[in-house]
């Protein structure tokens, strides 16, 4: 076991994270110098906060949906002990002034001490969340000699509107997570960190924000290792057509109807940021309000104008092996939203109703004649003629996780295996804390107190007890990774061995760490026969 910082010896902590009082730190990057102060964590280790430093220019005024421009330079030492603001949230909080980032050093920064990094993305929905807000601790991660990332990026309209065409490309949110990344590259060292060893990792929004950075072909060099937790691009794609659509549906909204897509970003731009937070109703169809996965301000395929995220599917780039050549950690919670859909009638009346304009365009088959045979397909392989209740769960549990999260992530982790010698690390975390269980296992986002320390949740930190044994294994894990490249070197907790199609090997997550095979392997069979991983096309 790798040596572990010294534990307080609490049985529970109730976390409210703030930074004690420390020592300033001086750290000089590219636009000047910054000031940091150290802290100690509950593990009693100590580290050094950079917090609120601004990789891109406020995107204000005539860069407000556009990609971002890097940050200026300033004058003197620059404070970085407090937050940025956070991107403007679906509740009308943060701010358009957002696009912050921080770093969190073990010890003090020593240039030249080449310490891994691990970028995080948050999740969130792409409406809400913050790299700077106090449910992503650096606490548990500083401790195993990682330097930590955090992020702010643009959410909903204002990170992912898009006219279609060279006014508003788009995807502007994810090129915020790439500019950030790119700073990184440049300053990462300054704070005694190795550009060469950037782990980006994230969560929900923020896996599927990471598995996009992998097909992205100008994201590519910005990383070395990737983590995929619970969401991957695959079925999560608004086209070209739709995010233009979205866009000036929401100038209708507002009270603004034209077609034409300068007309319209002057519009938007004269509004209050806040006036974008549109109900989503008055923008999607009625054919999209009907689908059980419906992508509103997402990542989308953008025109193919230079410096595009994507212009092309993602799939086809998938396919053809033109992604990213890295290893990566990839899976799932063991039953992540499934629970939650049993109390949406609304849902459920459709499935029922009209399970084919439900499900079919959720598909990834490219035509609506293949989305529709397959849709039947799965509506007699889950539910047979029975009629969907919530009554019965278990198989609208089933479908709503296979459909949303568990096939797509088995998607791709059989495609990059079977096209590369990469090794793929394949999991289920199926341990929670009892406001993460359900009776079908472990919900969405269930793993994220083990791997950082959250604001008002309880926490049995007890090096004896087997919640923190359960954390410290995937603490282990994670920093092993992004050291290595290899989670499990010396074989702690266990042997994790890389997934391939002849053992579809995965590590199971419970109060023990053990190595499994085949997950789900009768459900998993079914969709990669009945619905083949098969490009949209771009523009539809």
């Amino acid at each position: 076991m790798v040596f572990f910082y010294s534990v307080v010896n609490l049985f529970i902590l109730v976390c409210v994270v703030v930074l004690s009082k420390g020592e300033d730190v001086l750290v000089t990057v590219d636009q000047g110098t910054l000031r940091g102060i150290t802290a100690t964590s509950v593990y009693n280790s100590s580290y050094t906060a950079f917090l609120g430093i601004p990789y891109a220019e406020p995107p204000l005024g005539v860069l407000r949906f556009q990609a971002p421009q890097p940050a200026g330079g300033w004058e003197g030492v620059r404070d970085a002990t407090q937050y940025g603001s956070d991107c403007v949230q679906d509740d009308g909080s943060g701010s358009e002034d957002c696009l912050y980032l921080n770093v969190y050093v073990p010890g003090v920064p020593q240039e030249g001490a080449d310490l891994p990094v691990m970028l995080w993305v948050y999740g969130g929905g792409f409406t809400v969340g913050s790299g700077s807000n106090e449910e992503y601790g650096p606490d548990f991660l500083v401790s195993y000699d990682v330097i930590l990332v955090t992020i702010n990026y643009r959410l909903g309209a204002l990170g992912f509107l898009s006219t279609g065409d060279q006014v508003v490309p788009g995807n502007a949110g994810v090129k915020d997570q790439q500019l950030a990344m790119s700073w990184v590259q440049r300053n990462i060292a300054r704070f005694g960190g190795d550009p060469q060893q950037v782990t980006v990792f994230g969560q929900s929004a923020g896996g599927i924000s990471v598995s996009f950075h992998m097909v992205s072909p100008t994201s590519a060099g910005l990383f070395s290792r990737l983590i995929i937790e619970s969401g991957v691009f695959i079925r999560r794609l608004v086209p070209l057509a739709a995010a233009r659509n979205h866009a000036f549906r929401l100038g209708a909204a507002l009270g603004f109807e034209t077609e034409d897509s300068p007309q319209l970003l002057e519009f938007l731009r004269s509004v209050n940021a806040t006036d974008l937070l549109v109900d989503r109703n008055l923008i999607l169809t009625d054919e999209e309000k009907m689908l059980v996965v419906a992508g509103l301000w997402e990542p989308h395929i953008e025109p193919n104008l230079q410096g595009a995220f994507l212009a092309e599917s993602p799939i086809r780039i998938l396919n053809e092996g033109r992604f990213s050549q890295v290893p990566i950690i990839i899976g799932t919670t063991s039953a992540e939203f499934g629970p939650y859909m049993v109390s949406q009638q609304e849902l459920i009346t459709n499935l029922n109703e009209a399970f084919d304009v439900a499900v079919g365009p959720c598909l990834h088959l490219p035509t609506a004649e293949e989305q529709t045979e397959a849709a039947w397909k799965l509506r007699g392989f889950y539910f047979g003629n029975d009629t969907i209740s919530s009554n019965d769960p278990d198989p609208l549990v089933n479908f709503m996780n296979d459909i949303s999260i568990f096939a797509t992530t088995d998607d791709l982790v059989r495609k990059v295996t079977e096209l590369s010698n990469l090794p793929a690390y394949y999991y289920v975390f199926d341990y929670g804390q009892p406001t993460s269980q359900s009776e079908w296992g472990v919900l969405h986002s269930g793993e994220m107190p083990f791997l950082f320390l959250r604001k008002d949740t309880e926490y049995n930190l007890d090096p004896e007890s087997e919640e923190e044994r359960v954390r410290r294994n995937m603490l282990l894990l994670w920093t092993n990774f992004a050291k290595y490249g290899n989670p499990t070197p010396e074989a702690d907790p266990v042997v994790w061995e890389p997934y391939h199609l002849t053992n579809r090997a995965y590590l199971l997550m419970q109060a023990n760490f053990s190595l499994a095979h085949d997950k789900l392997g009768e459900r998993m069979d079914f969709w990669h026969e009945n619905v083949p991983l098969l490009p949209f096309p771009d523009t539809f």
